[in-house]
C-alpha cells in the first residue's frame, strides 16, 4: 500500500492548552464587544476608543526602546486625532450652521460617515512633530520617525474605518438615492427610523466584514495546524502555511457568499447596493475580504519580525495584544470602507 495522500498533523498537549486559552479569551471578548456593537451609539464608540488606547500603547512599546513622555503624548494625540477628526469636523460645521440659521444643534455620531476623512493638515503636523523630536532627541532617529508616522496613520485609518462600517448605514438611510430603495417591504429610509434598524440591521455591514476576517483567521489557523506542510512566507511568518491560507480563504469566502446572498435573496440586503441586482459586488467582497485580512496579518507580522518580538502585547492571554487580534480587521475594514465609498459615488475616483 502507498502512503496516504492526505495526512493530518499530530498535536501535543501544549497545543490543547493554547487552544483552550484562546477559546476562553475569545468568548470573553465576544461578550464585551457584541453587546456594544449591537447597542451602537456611545457604547460602541467608547468600546472602540478603549481598544484604540491599548493599541497605541502597544505601538509605542513594539520597538523595545524607552521613549520620553512627549513621544507618548504625540502618539496618542495624532492617532486619536486621525480617528476622530471627522466627528469634530462634521459636528463643528453643523454647530456653526445652526448658529447662522438660528436652529438647534444636536451632537451626532452617525451623520457624517459618507466617506473616510484623514486630515492632510494632521498628517503634515504629525510628520513635523516626529521630525522635531528626532532633531531634539538623540535616541529618536529617522527609523522611529518613519515607524511612528506610518503606524499612527495606519491605526487612525483602520479604527476610523471600523466606525465607518458601523455607522455608514445611517448615512445611506438619509441619502435620497438609497433611502428610497425597497427593503423588506418598506424603504430603506423608513426602516432606518425603527429600533430594529438601529440595533440590528445597521450592524450587518460591520458583521459581514468581521465574520470574513474571523473565519479566515480561524480556519487558516486550524488548517495550518492540522494540514499545513508548505510555509507561506518563512521570512515574515514561519508558522503560516499555504494549506492554511487556502483553507481559511476558501471557508471565509463561502461563508460570506452564503450570508450575502441569503440576506439579499430575502429582500434584506446588507446595504442597498449589495442586492441581487448587484450580485457581483457580493462576490467581489466575499473573495477580497479574506485576502485583505491575510495582507493585514502578514503586514503586522512583518513589523513584529522587524523588532524581533513574538506579540505586540500580552493583555489578551493566548492571543497576544490588541494589535495581534485586530491586524487583519484593520486592513479588512479599510478595504471594505473604500469599496463602499466607491460604489456609493458611482466609481468616481476623482471625488
Amino acid at each position: 500500500m502507498g502512503k496516504p495522500v492526505f495526512k493530518v498533523n499530530s498535536t501535543g498537549p501544549e497545543y490543547k492548552a493554547s487552544l483552550r486559552s484562546r477559546i476562553i479569551v475569545g468568548l470573553i471578548l465576544a461578550a464585551i464587544i457584541v453587546p456594544c456593537l449591537v447597542i451602537g451609539g456611545w457604547a460602541f464608540f467608547a468600546a472602540i476608543a478603549v481598544f484604540l488606547a491599548v493599541a497605541v500603547f502597544e505601538m509605542i512599546q513594539a520597538p523595545g526602546k524607552k521613549f520620553n513622555w512627549w513621544v507618548y503624548l504625540i502618539a496618542y494625540l495624532t492617532t486619536f486625532g486621525f480617528v476622530y477628526w471627522f466627528v469634530f469636523k462634521g459636528n463643528g460645521a453643523a454647530y456653526l450652521e445652526s448658529l447662522k440659521n438660528g436652529t438647534e444643534f444636536t451632537f451626532s455620531l452617525e451623520d457624517y460617515f459618507s466617506t473616510l476623512d484623514i486630515s492632510i493638515i494632521g498628517v503634515a503636523c504629525t510628520i513635523g512633530l516626529y521630525c522635531l523630536v528626532a532633531i531634539l532627541d538623540k535616541d529618536f532617529g529617522f527609523d522611529d520617525v518613519a515607524y511612528f508616522v506610518t503606524f499612527s496613520v495606519l491605526l487612525g485609518l483602520g479604527f476610523q474605518s471600523i466606525y465607518f462600517l458601523r455607522y455608514f448605514p445611517f448615512y445611506l438611510a438619509s441619502n435620497t438615492e438609497f433611502a428610497l430603495y425597497p427593503w423588506g417591504g418598506s424603504t430603506y429610509g423608513e426602516v432606518a427610523k425603527t429600533g430594529n434598524f438601529a440595533f440590528l440591521s445597521s450592524t450587518e455591514l460591520i458583521l459581514f466584514a468581521m465574520i470574513g476576517g474571523i473565519f479566515n483567521d480561524t480556519f487558516a489557523y486550524f488548517g495550518g495546524v492540522y494540514f499545513g506542510k508548505h510555509p507561506l512566507n518563512k521570512r515574515i511568518s514561519p508558522h503560516k502555511t499555504i494549506e492554511g491560507f487556502l483553507i481559511g480563504w476558501g471557508v471565509a469566502t463561502l461563508a460570506l457568499l452564503a450570508i450575502g446572498f441569503s440576506l439579499a435573496g430575502t429582500g434584506y440586503p446588507i446595504t442597498p447596493f449589495l442586492d441581487l441586482n448587484h450580485w457581483y459586488y457580493i462576490v467581489i467582497l466575499a473573495i477580497a475580504i479574506p485576502l485583505f485580512g491575510d495582507l493585514g496579518d502578514l503586514s503586522f507580522s512583518m513589523i513584529k519580525r522587524h523588532f524581533g518580538i513574538k506579540d505586540f502585547g500580552n493583555v489578551l492571554r493566548g492571543h497576544g495584544g490588541v494589535l495581534d487580534r485586530i491586524d487583519s480587521l484593520v486592513f479588512v475594514s479599510v478595504a471594505t470602507a473604500i469599496f463602499c465609498v466607491f460604489i456609493m459615488n458611482g466609481w468616481n475616483f476623482f471625488l
